[in-house]
């Protein structure tokens, strides 16, 4: 799947006030004519540091990759500073704030420092939240 044409977004506000709540709506539609009528990817509110538009106005649709795929995360950029989001509604899609740590605690979720460090390694979180598992694996030694 492609990125629908949204750049009538620019500017809008996508907050978690009433008005930004309504037009995140208006956004996710603009994702189910790809997925047959659901919104079947992530749609990750993630505030970015921009020169224009108001606090928490769309600034761009980034997905993880080209084409993207169901399930995959979108990051939706916002200017910054953004308000934390409430949790998500009951639509279709899945909507979550995204900020600096998203990718670290994320990587820390699936087996963070301490499990690393268990088995010889140290799990680093990347900004896309994936954790990548550094270190070789020592022989369990017996105590003394």
């Amino acid at each position: 799947m492609n990125l629908p044409k949204i750049h009538q977004f620019e500017g809008v506000p996508l907050g978690d006030d009433q008005q930004g709540r309504a037009n995140w709506v208006v956004l996710e539609g603009y994702f189910k004519p790809q997925c047959g009528g659901t919104v079947c990817v992530n749609l990750i509110r993630q505030p970015v540091s921009h020169d224009f538009g108001q606090d928490c106005g769309f600034v761009e649709a980034v997905p993880s990759r080209t084409p993207y795929y169901r399930g995959d995360p979108i990051y939706i950029h916002v200017k910054a500073p953004c308000p934390p989001t409430s949790s998500p509604d009951d639509s279709a899609g899945t909507t979550s704030q995204g900020g600096d740590n998203a990718g670290q605690d994320a990587g820390q979720d699936n087996g963070g420092q301490d499990a690393g460090q268990d088995n010889g390694g140290q799990d680093a979180g990347t900004d896309a939240g994936t954790g990548t598992d550094q270190g070789a694996s020592s022989s369990a030694t017996t105590p003394s």
